[in-house]
């Protein structure tokens, strides 16, 4: 196996397996496996856009699996060169960092979760990455993907999985003291011998961006492993199972369906509103965004864990109700792409839906595009071609449309096989200002200008 080690670690991204032999695709070693800077949909925000400095202020994990920061400025179109925030104990990919700006210009990064403590940095001037400070962990032992959002002028809500179910705290200053946890899901364990495959939940959240009192809606579906025929007689991947949703405009203390009824707490699977029943295939979040409206619209595969064939799907609230639509297919349930929201004759889609590695996750990033509010779908532009390797885990900046458009999403590049014929992992960036995607080149200087 050869690596390319020419570039320092800080400008490269973490390399990054997990699973298992699947029975169905002889030869696919790891369920999926390959470039994990900007890994997984349930980390986020990990890119934020700031009108008051024009820059986007972006983290992920490097080549050493560590937290780490870079900003991009749209002024002068330089990346600054990254700066390292601490360290993660091994090479998974979960433990990769999410991002907070709060309405005075400090920076909040989150890192090391994946059922361990989440650590919490704070920037000590505003929208300054050089000088940090450690304050207080998240207040429950065993998170993950936390999802920190500002919800409303000095408060920040995060929220995040502490299995089974998905919890949320708050903070007024800063990080160094949090509320005490609110379970808004709790699915329960129906099989005790199971243990949690049967009920773990997975959510992706986005929070308004403005005003004193924001709504953060979140949409989840539930970890299962399957029938009992097929967890006897096949080594399948676990489904994720159904889209199901709920709404806060209080920081999280109280939760509420789409029709504004409230939620006793915590959810259960019998009280919880599903939007989409998969029935025995299975649901794969990838990304919840608004519309001008503070609507939700809600990125997601409808997949197979036997063949790994995928539909990409969109759910939106409309004032008739929640409708789903379909973009395209792909073939890899961990095809991970974003959803870009501009106007109703707008609507984008960056997601590898074109193989480049078959059967494994990643391939080229398409541009899909709805100028219909999403009824129908086209496939507007090809963002990356005749790539060697395999780019995936796109991040949308939060934020970016307030910008001039020549930073809309960022993502990873690198071999999705296993094993690899390299462990290089590149990030790159896209917007159409730019006139197409680009390998993210940094300044040099480890100081942000």
């Amino acid at each position: 196996m050869s690596d390319t080690l020419s570039l320092p670690a800080e400008t490269r991204g973490v390399w990054y397996c997990c699973g298992h032999r699947v029975n169905t695709l002889p030869g696919h070693d790891y369920v999926y496996s390959g470039p994990m800077a900007t890994y997984c949909a349930w980390h986020r925000p990990m890119a934020m856009f700031s009108p008051e400095t024009q820059r986007t202020y972006w983290v992920y994990g490097n080549a050493d699996n560590a937290p780490t920061i870079t900003c991009y400025d749209h002024r002068t179109r330089q990346f600054g060169y990254p700066v390292v925030l601490g360290s993660n104990p091994d090479g998974d990919a979960h433990r990769n960092p999410t991002l907070a700006l709060d309405e005075r210009g400090f920076l909040h990064v989150f890192y090391g979760s994946h059922g361990h403590p989440t650590h919490v940095l704070r920037s000590q001037r505003p929208h300054d990455l050089t000088a940090w400070e450690m304050v207080s962990d998240l207040p429950e032992p065993h998170t993950t993907y936390p999802q920190p959002w500002l919800v409303s002028p000095g408060q920040i809500m995060v929220s995040y999985r502490q299995a089974p179910g998905w919890n949320c705290t708050t903070t007024t200053d800063g990080g160094r003291t949090w509320s005490e946890p609110v379970n808004i899901v709790n699915f329960g364990c129906p099989d005790a011998a199971r243990g949690c495959a049967e009920c773990s939940i997975y959510a992706v959240s986005i929070a308004e961006s403005a005003g004193e009192r924001r709504k953060v809606h979140l949409a989840w579906s539930r970890l299962g492993a399957g029938t009992p025929e097929e967890i006897a007689t096949k080594h399948l991947w676990a489904r994720r199972y159904n889209v199901y949703y709920a709404w806060t405009d209080d920081g999280g203390r109280t939760w509420r369906r789409s029709d504004g009824s409230e939620y006793a707490l915590p959810v259960t699977e019998d009280t919880a509103e599903k939007l989409y029943d998969c029935g025995q295939r299975g649901v794969w979040l990838k990304d919840i965004q608004l519309d001008a409206a503070g609507r939700p619209l809600i990125l997601f595969l409808d997949a197979e864990v036997e063949s790994f064939a995928s539909r990409w799907l969109v759910l939106r609230q409309t004032e008739a109700g929640w409708r789903t639509s379909e973009i395209g297919v792909s073939d890899h349930m961990y095809d991970d792409g974003g959803l870009v929201y501009l106007s109703e004759s707008d609507i984008r889609v960056y997601a590898p839906t074109t193989a480049v590695q078959p059967q494994e996750d990643g391939g080229e990033i398409e541009e899909w595009q709805s100028t219909d509010g999403g009824l129908t779908w086209a496939n507007t532009r090809h963002v990356t071609a005749d790539s060697q390797y395999s780019h995936n885990n796109v991040k949308v900046v939060f934020g970016h449309e307030h910008g001039p458009g020549d930073l809309r999403v960022v993502w990873s590049y690198g071999d999705s096989n296993y094993p690899p014929e390299t462990t290089d992992v590149r990030l790159h960036a896209y917007g159409e200002g730019w006139g197409g995607s680009t390998e993210v080149v940094f300044a040099a200087g480890r100081e942000a200008q």
